[in-house]
């Protein structure tokens, strides 16, 4: 067996305990929560410790020791671990803090303000740039709230709120859509020919399980009530 069976074996036992939440809490989602909680601290902690060996201290190694700075900082974090050393981990956290934002204001004016102004001055050569130009216009004018609403600023007011339920209902069906895009892939993966017939087997044994411990009142089903 090679690893690309054995990781869509593994994948669509994950992916049953997952979605057995769905018909009640269970001891069987539970673990399967565990397991991807567990995985993905333990991803978090090897990324993260790849990151400082390559950025700091192979750097350190390499002759280059103003990055001690930068290990040092990183140590004195654990200090959160204990409460008599608490107050050691808030200077380095004060100092990403006041780096972070000094660098997010000078990018947000960038991007958010400048390169949204710049991306709606787009010339009326086209329906889609009239609607863009248009739609940002009156969407815009719906929120200034001194203005009574009464005649023109009336309809303008209806058409920036028709803009942004668009708007909002286009976002909503594309998380909706991305949703259904990763619940049908999960399903093409579990009912691949190689691994079907584990995928079925597995089905069968937790429904025993389950069943099982419904009957003997070894589970208490969750219902929210």
């Amino acid at each position: 067996m090679d690893a690309e069976i054995l990781g869509l074996i593994v994948g669509s036992l994950v992916s049953l305990g997952a979605y057995s939440v769905l018909i009640g809490d269970n001891p069987i989602s539970k673990i399967t929560e565990n397991i991807y909680m567990g995985i993905l601290g333990g991803y978090i902690f090897a990324t993260n410790w790849d990151f400082i060996n390559k950025n700091a201290i192979s750097k350190v190694a390499n002759g280059e020791p103003v990055y001690i700075i930068s290990i040092l900082l990183s140590l004195m974090l654990l200090g959160r671990l204990k409460a008599k050393y608490l107050w050691i981990s808030r200077y380095p956290v004060v100092l990403t803090v006041g780096v972070g934002l000094g660098l997010a204001m000078r990018t947000t004016v960038m991007a958010d303000f400048l390169g949204q102004i710049q991306a709606t001055l787009l010339p009326w050569n086209s329906f889609n740039n009239i609607v863009m130009v248009i739609g940002t216009c009156v969407t815009a004018a719906y929120f200034i709230f001194t203005t009574q609403e009464s005649g023109a600023y009336k309809y303008i007011n209806r058409a920036g709120r028709a803009f942004l339920l668009c708007a909002f209902g286009v976002a909503y069906g594309q998380t909706v859509s991305f949703r259904f895009e990763l619940v049908i892939g999960r399903l093409v993966s579990m009912l691949d020919p190689r691994v079907s017939m584990y995928t079925y087997a597995f089905i069968v044994i937790m429904a025993a399980i389950l069943i099982y411990g419904y009957k003997t009142n070894k589970i208490e089903w969750y219902t929210g009530r």
